[in-house]
């Protein structure tokens, strides 16, 4: 299978945005599409402590404007001129993180450790178990390795109890590629890739 790995630039946020409305994905309900907002790095994270907004049109129209701000950051995984995946992969989400902190155990942050995060995964449900999730943490790693960051960290679990939140990635995958865990609270396990 012939799969490209492009990084997410603002020449792609149309494309982005079609993937999101045409792809299921969560629980499928068209109303909550995601369009992956929560996961971004811009100002209004912080200043509204607003990581969603209320319709589905807003979402779309606020990744379209994240994206050619380089707010949400990350890579698509295209078949031909189809896009069949897309991994959320932020190095300056500071505000997702500490968001997460109520639920996964994650090291407080150190200005002397450079971390890029890896939030979330949608993969065209005809393509899933194709390793086109596992050809896009390869590609972050790679990237990220490049740029001079110390680790790539990502947030799983032992187990999925709700099918809604598969989108971490599931916690063989991670380690196939070469992560450790490296902290577990209750089914929450936090992932490392050591790059240098």
């Amino acid at each position: 299978m012939n799969i490209q790995i492009r990084k997410l630039t603002p020449n792609l946020a149309e494309d982005y945005a079609h993937f999101f409305d045409t792809t299921p994905h969560d629980v499928n309900i068209d109303e909550r599409k995601c369009y992956c907002v929560t996961w971004r790095s811009d100002k209004s994270y912080a200043d509204n402590d607003a990581h969603w907004f209320p319709t589905r049109e807003e979402r779309r129209a606020r990744a379209i404007e994240f994206i050619n701000n380089n707010h949400i950051q990350g890579y698509l995984a295209y078949q031909g001129n189809t896009i069949v995946g897309w991994c959320n992969a932020n190095a300056d989400c500071t505000n997702c993180v500490n968001y997460l902190h109520n639920h996964w155990p994650i090291e407080p942050h150190r200005p002397d450790v450079k971390v890029k995060s890896i939030f979330c995964f949608v993969i065209a449900p005809d393509m899933q178990r194709k390793g086109i999730a596992t050809q896009l943490i390869n590609r972050v790693c790679e990237d990220a390795a490049k740029d001079g960051f110390d680790y790539v960290e990502a947030y799983t679990a032992s187990h999925f109890s709700d099918a809604t939140h598969h989108y971490v990635g599931f916690l063989d995958m991670y380690e196939k590629s070469g992560f450790t865990k490296c902290a577990k609270r209750d089914e929450k396990i936090v992932v490392r890739k050591k790059l240098t």
